[in-house]
C-alpha cells in the first residue's frame, strides 16, 4: 500500500508538470494563436445570429457545451504560463481520434489517440527533461524511460485500472494527460467543469467573430462564445499575478484523420521504472 501511494504521488507530480500545474484547469492562459482565431472569424462571417447573448450565463454555457459535444472535431491552440513554466497546446480533437503536441518549457510531447488507444512520443532525451522537472523520483525515472524508449511511441494498456500495476509511474501520469486528446472529456473536465460559474459581461468580437463574454466568478477568466451559427467557444483568456493564458478554438467539424504509429513500445515494459526512487530505495 505504501509503495503504491508513493508511486501515485510521484506520477501525479510528473503529470502536474506536464500539464503546467493546472494553468488551464484554473482558468487558462497566454497564446500565440491569433491565426487560429482569425481563421475562425473568416469561417463565421456569413453565419446567422443565434441570439444566445440574451440568455442567462448558465443557459449560454449549457448550449455551448452541447454544441461542442455535438461537433465532430475542433482545433485547440494556446500557451499557458504559470510561475515561470510555459506550456503550449496544438491539438486536433475528433469525436473518436485526435493528435497534437504539448510543449513544456521547450520540450515537446507528441500525442495520438486512435483505435481506442493513446500513444505518446517524446523525442531525444525529452523524457528526462520533462519528468526531471517534477523533481524527486521523476528525474531518475525520466532518464530510464529515455534510455528504454528513445524516439519510439509509448502505448498505454486499454484497461486504465491496470495502469499502476502494468505501466508504473509514467503510465499514471500519461493517463491523466491522455484526456487532453479526447474531445468530450477535454471540454467536460477542462473547459466546462461543473464547479465553475459564470456571469455575462457583455458582447464584442474576437478577431472579427461576434461573441458574448462570460466571466468566471472564481478567478476572473473570460470565455468568449460566438453569437453566430452554433454557439461554440472561441476563446478563454485569463490574467493573474503569476500566471496568464489564452486558448482558442477553431476549425470546428473539419475532417480528422489520425494514423496509429508503427514503432511502438507497450507501457507495461516500464512497470518497474522509478520503483527504487519511488519507494525511497537506492541501488548499488
Amino acid at each position: 500500500m505504501e509503495r503504491t501511494m508513493k508511486r501515485r504521488a510521484a506520477a501525479a507530480s510528473a503529470a502536474i508538470v506536464l500539464l503546467a500545474s493546472g494553468g488551464m484547469l484554473a482558468g487558462c492562459g497566454s497564446s500565440g494563436s491569433d491565426t487560429a482565431a482569425a481563421t475562425a472569424a473568416a469561417d463565421t462571417s456569413t453565419l446567422p445570429a443565434n441570439g444566445i447573448e440574451s440568455l442567462a450565463a448558465k443557459e449560454i454555457i449549457a448550449k455551448s457545451q452541447a454544441a461542442a459535444n455535438a461537433a465532430s472535431s475542433v482545433t485547440v491552440k494556446g500557451t499557458m504560463n504559470e510561475e515561470g513554466k510555459d506550456t503550449s497546446l496544438d491539438l486536433v480533437l475528433g469525436a473518436d481520434s485526435g493528435e497534437g503536441t504539448i510543449t513544456t518549457n521547450g520540450t515537446a510531447m507528441n500525442i495520438k489517440s486512435v483505435g481506442g488507444k493513446n500513444y505518446f512520443q517524446v523525442p531525444g532525451n525529452g523524457w528526462a527533461t520533462l519528468l526531471g522537472a517534477a523533481g524527486g523520483p521523476g528525474e531518475e525515472a525520466g532518464k530510464e524511460i529515455a534510455a528504454l524508449v528513445g524516439d519510439k511511441w509509448l502505448v498505454l494498456p486499454a484497461n486504465a485500472a491496470s495502469l499502476d500495476k502494468d505501466a508504473g509511474l509514467v503510465g499514471l501520469a500519461l493517463s491523466a494527460i491522455g484526456m487532453f486528446i479526447e474531445k468530450d472529456p477535454f471540454f467536460k473536465d477542462f473547459i466546462f467543469p461543473a464547479e465553475r460559474t459564470f456571469t455575462v459581461s457583455g458582447t464584442g468580437d474576437v478577431n472579427g467573430t461576434p461573441v458574448v463574454f462570460l466571466k468566471d466568478t472564481s478567478d476572473g477568466a473570460v470565455m468568449a462564445i460566438q453569437t453566430v451559427g452554433e454557439p461554440y467557444p472561441v476563446q478563454i483568456k485569463a490574467e493573474g499575478a503569476s500566471d496568464s493564458s489564452t486558448m482558442t478554438f477553431s476549425n470546428w467539424n473539419a475532417p480528422v484523420s489520425v494514423t496509429a504509429p508503427t514503432e511502438v513500445i507497450d507501457a507495461s515494459t516500464l512497470a518497474t521504472v522509478g520503483d527504487a526512487s519511488a519507494s525511497g530505495q537506492t541501488t548499488n
